[in-house]
């Protein structure tokens, strides 16, 4: 069992107890593991195997939880998660998933009305028997019902990308183990950088396909072999991710590797070129007639229709054939190793886990010149935010730091500042101009009409002291969809006002979308790619945002945080 799948258990848990009206403690001591195991950036199954001694040691983790996660690891189940679901009706946690949807409003519904299924408050909200309740109106019936339509759209198969590259590494590390394995590599949406990823595609070259076969299907994390075959089998894994094995020959590996990489219309462009020049590609090769020419490498492949090679996150059509065509090479486009700062980090002075000492030492670990402390404003009330008095008593820790760390790092004082219902900003002018650089974002109010929101947007941006628009559509994967507004006219105004359009590498987010930062781009806009970290751990995430640039055709000039030190 994945982290995920733990921090399913713990908050599944945390509510049950919370609805049969448990114990205050218990409750929140549930939730809050939930929460650490599901921003936790080590693997869990991986402790268990080689250091369960440190479990207890995670902090929010104790004795009694680290026993549970050892027992969900090697057991998949949980005595006391199956216990307290005995009898507790299933649908009561169902509607949990909908957005603004809590325990105690799903017992308010099951101890007045009886609503024990989604169907059942379906009815009620239509009928208006929710709006008669203590608490309840007519406005949260119909956003009951909306979050009910919502929920119906985002019910989806497809996974975080940073869930499936952590099963994509952990299945090949142990497939890595069979001696008969000599090269192995995952393909598909993955390969790509898409932020959704359908299932895992991996290749394999091998000297016996049967005992790689019979290897791949014994993995521990399968729960279910769909299919098991001499060169392709298909396994279901306890994460719910479908991870598909195939083994070709090593004279095909490149054509192999470049076909189920895709995309499907990139593959689709490339065979026609082939075409006309009297060749066939396919995931065996490049062939002339019927001598194979090339197909080791993917690199055979493009040469054979006389492009350069491209690298996976542009392989879409959209674009990249014609560009070539007019430029005859491609940009070189942004790596993980431009990037030398983050400006959008949290620490404990809102609701990251960590000190902004902890998290300096972290960003040093990682060679970065600078970091920016971008904790929340108060009106984000539920995470803690800093009021007047708490971001000047940052500012003299910052202060502090800097002195400490002269040399090696440099903190910068900013706030991910709240952009209010009417453009303005969660602080005061007075607030503002003391800080190095200022995150705008829009937590609240996202359900504008687009023309009050992209107005509302644009106020924010005008303002003199705003500098990053932080993850600009508001959107959460597979939960929230983004806010409606006129994404040029933003563009625009980022570009008038030397404003600076984020791309969120949280997993979560991924916001910018590759087709909003192509937009952007070609109008002439500049662009800073953050981790939105609320933990040392979330450090990691910036190659995912690196790979959210790459697919917009990012090149280290059009991002901030290529800079050095003195060139921000």
């Amino acid at each position: 069992m994945d982290n995920k799948k733990i921090a399913e258990v713990f908050e599944e848990i945390a509510n049950i107890f919370e609805i049969s009206d448990e114990n205050f403690f218990k409750v929140n001591a549930y939730k809050k593991a939930s929460l650490i195991v599901m921003n936790l950036a080590q693997d869990l199954r991986q402790m268990v195997e080689e250091t369960p001694q440190d479990i207890d040691k995670i902090p929010g983790i104790g004795k009694a939880l680290k026993d549970k996660i050892i027992e969900l690891v090697e057991t998949g189940k949980c005595r006391e998660h199956e216990r307290i679901k005995q009898g507790f009706p299933k649908g009561l946690l169902e509607m949990l998933k909908l957005r603004g949807l809590g325990p105690k409003k799903i017992k308010l519904f099951y101890l007045n009305l009886g609503i024990k299924t989604m169907p059942q408050l379906k009815k009620a909200a239509e009928e208006h028997k929710l709006s008669e309740l203590p608490g309840m109106g007519e406005k949260s019936e119909a956003d009951i019902l909306k979050s009910m339509k919502e929920f119906s759209m985002f019910s989806t198969d497809r996974h975080l990308v940073n869930e499936a590259l952590q099963e994509a590494q952990r299945y090949i590390e142990y497939m890595n183990s069979c001696k008969e394995i000599q090269k192995i590599q995952y393909a598909g949406s993955l390969r790509r950088g898409k932020e959704t990823i359908g299932d895992i595609d991996i290749l394999v070259t091998a000297k016996d396909h049967s005992k790689v076969m019979e290897h791949f299907v014994k993995y521990e994390e399968v729960l279910n072999v769909i299919a098991e075959g001499d060169t392709k089998s298909s396994v279901i894994l306890q994460s719910g991710i479908q991870v598909d094995l195939r083994v070709v020959a090593a004279e095909s590996f490149g054509a192999a590797l470049h076909y189920f990489t895709g995309s499907r219309e990139h593959n689709i462009k490339i065979r026609d070129l082939a075409k006309r020049k009297g060749m066939k590609i396919s995931e065996y090769g490049v062939f002339k007639g019927e001598k194979r020419i090339g197909g080791k490498t993917e690199e055979e492949i493009f040469k054979a229709v006389g492009l350069p090679y491209m690298p996976p996150e542009i392989r879409k059509n959209d674009g990249e054939f014609e560009y070539l065509l007019k430029h005859k090479k491609l940009p070189k486009l942004i790596e993980l190793s431009d990037i030398k700062g983050d400006f959008h980090c949290h620490s404990n002075y809102s609701d990251g886990k960590n000190t902004i000492e902890e998290m300096a030492k972290t960003c040093i670990e990682r060679g970065y010149e600078y970091f920016a402390m971008s904790d929340h404003s108060s009106v984000m009330g539920v995470t803690g935010g800093m009021g007047t008095s708490d971001i000047k008593k940052q500012w003299k820790e910052i202060d502090k730091l800097n002195k400490k760390f002269k040399g090696k790092i440099k903190i910068l004082k900013s706030c991910e500042v709240d952009i209010l219902k009417d453009g303005s900003l969660d602080f005061s002018d007075e607030v503002l101009k003391e800080l190095d650089l200022c995150v705008i974002s829009a937590h609240m109010h996202q359900n504008l009409p687009a023309e009050d929101q992209t107005k509302r947007i644009i106020a924010a941006i005008e303002n003199p002291y705003s500098k990053i628009l932080g993850h600009p559509t508001g959107r959460l994967l597979n939960k929230r969809k983004e806010m409606e507004f006129d994404m040029k006219k933003v563009i625009a105004a980022c570009v008038e006002n030397d404003i600076y359009l984020e791309i969120n590498s949280s997993p979560m987010r991924l916001d910018l979308t590759d087709k909003y930062v192509r937009i952007a781009k070609e109008k002439g806009a500049k662009f800073s790619i953050n981790t939105d970290s609320h933990s040392i751990d979330h450090l990691e995430f910036m190659k995912f945002g690196v790979a959210m640039a790459r697919r917009g055709w990012l090149e280290k000039k059009d991002v901030l945080n290529c800079k050095n030190l003195k060139g921000i």
